[in-house]
């Protein structure tokens, strides 16, 4: 989209280009040209990752290179390499280090992709100098897994005025510049970076922005951070009540996809009303709903709210309960991800949530259920994938029936210090690839292991799942 590689001609009606961009990767995959994964813990994105085959990737390198359209450069980068850099247009780098001479002297570079092999999560040991005021044709820049010098990000980045993309997921930096805002073409900016990050009160400013993924962690200068403005914003990613303008927030007239973690009352029902008013607008959203707040008694009746977003995927509710709505057609229709800590549930919450009929993941903290015993039932869980039990504190009894949660795949118990045995049903799931057990008594784990040759009482029960982690 940045490349302007996204035909604007080619939308239908009510469609963005990140649509029609959806819709180009779909054909490339039914051609078999791209792999694609497809995203089970999403309910718009249709894509998780994409990759080439290495004949495909191969080929496509070579033409690219032929035609001075892309570089690629893995390892070490020595003199050769960097004598192919000198023409093309894009660049991709994987390396801890680049002298910013070699990169200095292509005059007509507009795509800039600094990576680190499998960097993942993890930032890169080595600086990296670039001098951005000789790279003015940029349009893309992401600098991910990136450690900037002195954690601080350069000021020249606001030479590159034609620049649509930019990225430092992942990057170790403790301030963003002012200078950032004033790129008048800047479409997509993440700032999800490590630590926290110090924001300019002036990301309205950015008025064509189209994609915003701001920081889990950060300080705003100059009071809540103003959003009022970014009238293109289809897409903003961990909005944060107690530091960003809600009333901002519902102002964004173009907002399809929210990811927003709330923290008082009047946020959330700003948030939920709006979405509830524009419901044919939203395409996903997810919700944490954070300390300090109750959904008991009076409060009720947001949850039930809240749980008739048609686009809401994932849900975390950190706060007291106490009881779950009952299961309806028009509740917990789209859920996807459910995460629940807090929240002191007295009934047995399985009785609803295994008739959620999208839930692929599951995760219950502690207190977010206090009583003795849990029943998943025949055929409840028809999707669930993943399934995480932590410090269940009361739970002594946890049965399974035959025929339930038939396609779970990973099973983790953790810390429920009186739970008395594995359930039996756990033996007729023949999808489960991996056990954790942590933190459990002794003899709960002993009954799981096989010492010296003997199956512990409940070993029969499990022997059939090929990885199995029992520790602490």
């Amino acid at each position: 989209m940045a490349e302007g590689m996204v035909s604007h001609e080619d939308r239908v009606r009510g469609e963005t280009l990140r649509n029609v961009a959806e819709r180009y990767l779909c054909e490339l995959a039914n051609r078999y040209m791209v792999q694609v994964e497809i995203d089970e813990f999403s309910i718009s994105n249709k894509f998780k990752s994409c990759r080439l085959h290495d004949l495909m990737r191969d080929l496509c390198l070579s033409k690219g290179k032929d035609e001075e359209f892309l570089e690629v450069i893995d390892g070490h980068m020595g003199t050769e390499d960097a004598s192919l850099i000198y023409k093309t247009s894009r660049l991709a780098i994987h390396l801890d280090r680049v002298e910013d001479d070699y990169l200095g002297k292509n005059k007509k570079l507009q795509s800039l992709l600094l990576l680190k092999v499998g960097y993942r999560r993890r930032v890169l040991n080595n600086l990296v100098s670039i001098n951005l005021r000789t790279l003015k044709f940029l349009k893309i820049l992401i600098l991910e897994g990136y450690n900037f010098e002195n954690k601080q990000f350069p000021e020249e980045i606001k030479e590159l005025i034609l620049l649509k993309h930019l990225s430092i997921q992942y990057s170790k930096i403790e301030e963003l510049p002012s200078s950032v805002c004033n790129l008048p073409c800047l479409q997509l900016l993440n700032l999800d970076v490590y630590g926290r990050l110090g924001m300019p009160n002036t990301i309205y400013k950015l008025r064509r922005l189209k994609h915003l993924d701001l920081p889990r962690l950060q300080r705003v200068i100059g009071g809540k951070l103003k959003l009022e403005g970014l009238n293109e914003l289809e897409t903003l990613n961990w909005f944060n009540s107690r530091i960003h303008d809600t009333t901002h927030l519902i102002k964004l007239s173009k907002l399809q996809r929210l990811r927003a973690l709330i923290y008082d009352d009047e946020s959330l029902r700003m948030i939920v009303d709006h979405i509830l008013k524009h419901q044919d607008q939203f395409r996903e959203t997810r919700l944490s709903i954070g300390e300090g707040m109750t959904l008991e008694n009076d409060s009720s009746t947001l949850l039930m709210k809240i749980l008739r977003i048609n686009s809401l995927s994932y849900l975390g509710i950190l706060v007291r309960v106490g009881k779950l709505p009952a299961y309806e057609l028009e509740l917990w229709q789209s859920i996807v991800t459910l995460f629940l800590h807090g929240c002191y549930i007295e009934e047995d919450p399985m009785e609803i949530l295994e008739k959620l009929p999208m839930l692929r993941e599951l995760t219950l903290w502690p207190n977010s259920y206090v009583g003795r015993e849990m029943v998943c039932q025949e055929s409840g869980f028809s999707k669930l994938r993943n399934l995480s039990l932590m410090n269940f504190g009361n739970l002594e009894e946890w049965r399974v029936e035959e025929r339930a949660m038939p396609s779970l795949s990973y099973l983790e118990i953790w810390g429920c210090e009186k739970l008395k045995m594995i359930p039996e049903g756990l033996k007729f799931i023949t999808t489960l690839k991996r056990l954790k057990i942590h933190e459990m008594p002794e003899e709960f784990k002993d009954k799981a292991r096989v010492v010296d040759g003997e199956e512990g009482e409940d070993y029969h029960k499990i022997k059939h799942i090929p990885f199995i982690d029992i520790s602490w």
